[in-house]
């Protein structure tokens, strides 16, 4: 089943870069963990987390999603 995923941002005081991507619908519960205002970039959807991921690397440029192992 298709979900939808946002794709957050957020620049701290002290100059960083920070993104989360999130579930849809469940924002509110990581809002804490941004230093600066997030700002939402974009949003798809995809079947899985790991779609997702690849998602975001496609539209930051970041190349191949490789998740990590336990």
């Amino acid at each position: 089943m298709r979900k939808l995923y946002e794709l957050w941002t957020s620049r701290s005081p002290q100059g960083g870069v920070e993104f989360a991507l999130i579930e849809h619908g469940k924002f509110a519960s990581e809002e804490a963990s941004f230093d600066g205002v997030p700002e939402l970039l974009t949003s798809f959807e995809a079947d899985s987390y790991e779609e997702a991921a690849q998602k975001r690397n496609d539209f930051l440029g970041w190349g191949k999603y490789h998740p990590m192992e336990d």
